[in-house]
């Protein structure tokens, strides 16, 4: 399969040197077939209100076993947080970007951000290997979610708890798009849905 992915990533290479202003086509390779890889909204939306509970739950507990209360500070930090909250919404995106463009070596000009459905999202129209898309995909939950999260109980501040517990679940997309490849093996092509959340899997044809 490393033969295979070097083959096709040299393919591609003449396509990585041009921005497509509009919503692109998904680019094909010669030798392999396309298998679809997405997720539903509503399922990502409940997954991720079900673990922000039990996280919110067991961190309260954690906050208390160590500290002994649940004291929320200075009043303005409810408005640093507010800030922080939507601050992070954004960065989310760019840690996806960013990550896929490092580990990609590819230029800015590869990236698209935007609005879709009602939250923001960011493409890279770059075929990568399924471990550099897992790595792109959730680099946001450990340094916005899992990170905070656990710096909060070193810290006392329940308000980065409520951080790390929010972008934990925002990521929660994320995770169920990688759950969803979880069986290709780490070498498999992989291309990020221009338009839906999840991805494109390209399977070498029989033969090919």
């Amino acid at each position: 399969m490393a033969t295979i992915l070097f083959i096709a990533e040299n393919r591609y290479d003449g396509m990585k040197k041009e921005r497509r202003k509009t919503v692109e086509t998904i680019p094909e390779i010669e030798g392999y077939n396309i298998e679809l890889r997405t997720i539903g909204m509503l399922k990502a939306n409940i997954v991720a209100i079900v673990v922000m509970a039990l996280l919110g739950v067991l961190g309260l507990m954690a906050m208390y076993a160590i500290w002994g209360d649940f004291s929320l500070g200075n009043p303005w930090n409810g408005m640093l947080f507010i800030i922080g909250f939507w601050v992070g919404v954004a960065v989310h995106e760019l840690i996806h970007g960013f990550t896929w463009m490092w580990v990609t070596h590819s230029s800015f000009s590869h990236l698209r951000f935007g609005l879709l459905r009602g939250g923001v999202y960011c493409h890279i129209d770059v075929p990568m290997s399924k471990r550099k898309y897992v790595v792109g995909a959730l680099m946001p939950l450990l340094l916005l979610g899992i990170v905070p999260f656990l710096l909060s109980f070193a810290t006392h501040s329940l308000w980065l708890m409520l951080f790390g517990v929010i972008f934990i679940g925002c990521a929660m997309g994320d995770v169920l798009i990688v759950w969803a490849i979880r069986h290709e093996p780490a070498g498999t092509l992989v291309y990020d849905h221009p338009t839906e959340p999840g991805c494109l899997v390209y399977r070498p044809k029989p033969n090919a």
